[in-house]
C-alpha cells in the first residue's frame, strides 16, 4: 500500500512538474511573439512617409495592448516633425482616450475649483487635484464635443478646453504640447474668477 502511495505521489509530482514546465514554455513562446509584434510596428513607425505614419499611429490606438498604444503616442508626440505633433494630438483625441487632467495653483484657497473637479468626479486638496475626462464624439476636425458645442478645440499644438454646465460655460483654458509629451496651461472658473495651472500627459 505504501508502495502505491509513493508510486501516485511521484507521478503527481511528475505531472505537476511538467505541466509547469509546459506553461513556462508558453510564456515564453507568448512573450517571444509580442517581442516580435512590437519590432514590426516600430519599424512601420519608421516608413518615410508621414501620411502612412500618421494613419499608423490612428490604427495602433485602436489596439487594446496599451504598449502599442504608448508606442504610437511617444512616436507621434516626440516627432521633430511639427504636422506630425499636430496630427498626433488629432489621433489621440479621436480615439475617444481617458485624459488625466492635473490641476495645481499657489493661492490660498480654491473653492469653485474644488467643487468644480469634485463634481467631475475628481479630487482637490491642498491647492491640487486631478479629474478624469473622456474625450466626446468629433464635431468637426478640429472640435470634439456634444450638443453642437466644443469641449475641446485644437489649434496647431495647442488646445482650448471649454466646460459647460447646461447652456453656461462653467470654465475654459488653453494648454500647449511641450516636447516632453504633455500639454500645459491654465484654465479659468467662470463664476468665482479663480484661475489654475493645468497640464495634460498625452502619453499616458
Amino acid at each position: 500500500m505504501k508502495r502505491i502511495l509513493a508510486l501516485t505521489a511521484a507521478a503527481f509530482l511528475w505531472t505537476s512538474t511538467a505541466t509547469a514546465q509546459q506553461t513556462f514554455e508558453q510564456t515564453v513562446a507568448a512573450a517571444q511573439a509580442a517581442v516580435g509584434d512590437i519590432a514590426r510596428y516600430q519599424e512601420a513607425l519608421q516608413n518615410p512617409d508621414p501620411r502612412f505614419q500618421y494613419a499608423m499611429v490612428q490604427q495602433m490606438l485602436k489596439l487594446p495592448d496599451p504598449a502599442l498604444q504608448r508606442i504610437a503616442k511617444e512616436h507621434a508626440l516626440f516627432s521633430t516633425n511639427p504636422v506630425m505633433r499636430e496630427a498626433a494630438i488629432k489621433a489621440i483625441f479621436d480615439s475617444g482616450t481617458l485624459l488625466r487632467i492635473q490641476l495645481a495653483g499657489t493661492a490660498d484657497a480654491y473653492p469653485d475649483f474644488t467643487d468644480f473637479v469634485k463634481s467631475n468626479g475628481g479630487f482637490f486638496q491642498n491647492k491640487s487635484g486631478e479629474f478624469l475626462m473622456r474625450v466626446p464624439a468629433a464635431l468637426g476636425n478640429d472640435c470634439w464635443g456634444k450638443d453642437n458645442k466644443c469641449i475641446l478645440r485644437q489649434v496647431g499644438n495647442t488646445i482650448q478646453f471649454n466646460r459647460f454646465s447646461g447652456y453656461a460655460n462653467e470654465a475654459n483654458g488653453t494648454a500647449t504640447l511641450g516636447n516632453d509629451g504633455i500639454m500645459r496651461g491654465a484654465i479659468s472658473m467662470k463664476r468665482g474668477k479663480e484661475t489654475i495651472q493645468m497640464q495634460i500627459d498625452l502619453k499616458q
